[in-house]
């Protein structure tokens, strides 16, 4: 993982990992590419509303317009790619757009919708009068300007489609008969549009890309402790609270984890505060490296105190963690003169793991035991593990909130 500093803030980060590397290809690794994806689609939701708004409009100006023009309107080939095919599309992608729960749909009927629009041009200039075709292909390299750019497509999806439909113009101009030499003359104008656009494209996605990355690396910024780099303790309870939900959901346990380090303040009045400061900075890396899995998470709850959070995990291994991360503390060996539990640095943990479809607690609830199996820790010596289960034969009357 890539370390992000910025004044005084030094944390491993992803989206600085991505940014370093870079993006020539157009896709972020696997953990990230879906949250783009997703942060895009609802980003230009309106904007590619409005633009299939106006793509609805036109087809029904064009026919009325054509109509009041004198134009022919009854041929029933135009007819029915405009209002048998374009419009259906157009009106299922609007409709869909204005229901949050069908994002994935939504995003499936653009692209349809988009390949709908190359295609169906290139039917309506096929069916066109002879004079009038030439002078429709003019529409073309517009048409495929819209694809690109005003239905929220990333280039490679863009790519495919107006490739898909240059070539459906190729293989339609000459079964109606149009000259070889106009249709090389009008396949190289598609291909400098397509190469303009394309151009254009690349560097606007690119574009959205970094302000992506950077983005998320601000946010990070603002959810992590200056000090260690953990994440901080608002960002503890946003986390909390949605896996807590997600596991009430799902049936599934929550584990969350509460060190402290002993005897810290004396640790900085013998040692002096920087050197409280250097060590916090080693804890921290030990606590953050027990939390590997995506829901996993690791902060600095304030001062010397740290908590993790571990989603569908039995209290045996919740414990094991605990129990790791404290022989993993105590190995770094930073001298502790002042310590009277052990002559290096050692930290107390408890543990508390809830099922929250099981229980009348709260997140609250499960913090405070967390925080009395601590307390347990203390009583018993420090540089130890207490889960749960023990320490809720202790717990206070009262302690816990409903749910």
């Amino acid at each position: 993982m890539a370390v992000k500093k910025v004044g005084r803030f030094s944390f491993e980060s992803p989206f600085v990992r991505q940014l370093e590397e870079g993006f020539p290809w157009l896709r972020f690794r696997p953990e990230l590419e879906p949250g783009f994806v997703e942060s895009h689609f609802e980003r230009t939701r309106n904007f590619v509303r409005a633009a299939l708004y106006a793509g609805l409009g036109l087809i029904v100006l064009f026919f009325v317009v054509g109509y009041v023009m004198g134009y022919p309107t009854n041929d029933w080939i135009a007819n029915l790619v405009r209002f048998g095919f374009l419009a259906p599309a157009f009106l299922a992608a609007i409709i869909v757009s204005h229901i949050p729960g069908l994002r994935q749909a939504f995003r499936t009927l653009v692209v349809m919708t988009a390949l709908a629009i190359g295609l169906g041009y290139v039917v309506l200039n096929a069916t066109a009068p002879d004079e009038l075709r030439q002078t429709g292909f003019a529409a073309l390299p517009v048409v495929i300007a819209f694809i690109y750019f005003a239905l929220g497509l990333f280039l490679q999806t863009a790519l495919a489609i107006v490739l898909a439909v240059t070539v459906a113009y190729v293989i339609a101009a000459l079964l109606v008969g149009v000259p070889a030499d106009q249709v090389a003359y009008n396949l190289a104008l598609l291909i400098v549009a397509n190469f303009v656009c394309g151009i254009g494209s690349y560097m606007l996605e690119h574009a959205l890309r970094s302000a992506y990355l950077e983005g998320q690396i601000l946010g990070e910024m603002v959810e992590r402790d200056g000090l260690t780099g953990l994440y901080n303790r608002s960002a503890f309870d946003r986390h909390l609270d949605k896996v807590w939900r997600m596991a009430k959901r799902q049936r599934k346990s929550i584990a969350v984890l509460m060190a402290d380090i002993d005897h810290f303040k004396a640790y900085n009045d013998k040692h002096g505060h920087q050197a409280g400061d250097e060590c916090l900075k080693k804890v921290a890396g030990k606590v953050a490296a027990a939390a590997r899995r995506p829901l996993d998470f690791a902060g600095r709850y304030g001062g010397e105190e740290f908590i993790l959070v571990f989603f569908d995990i039995a209290l045996e291994a919740a414990t094991r963690v605990a129990e790791d991360l404290r022989r993993n503390i105590e190995a770094l060996r930073i001298p502790h003169r002042a310590s009277p539990t052990a002559p290096n640095v050692t930290v107390s943990i408890g543990v508390a793991v809830v099922e929250p479809a099981e229980t009348r607690h709260s997140p609250a609830g499960v913090i405070q035991l967390a925080d009395q199996s601590l307390y347990e820790c203390k009583k018993q010596g420090r540089n130890t593990v207490v889960a749960g289960e023990i320490a809720e034969t202790h717990i206070r009357t009262g302690v816990f909130k409903s749910a």
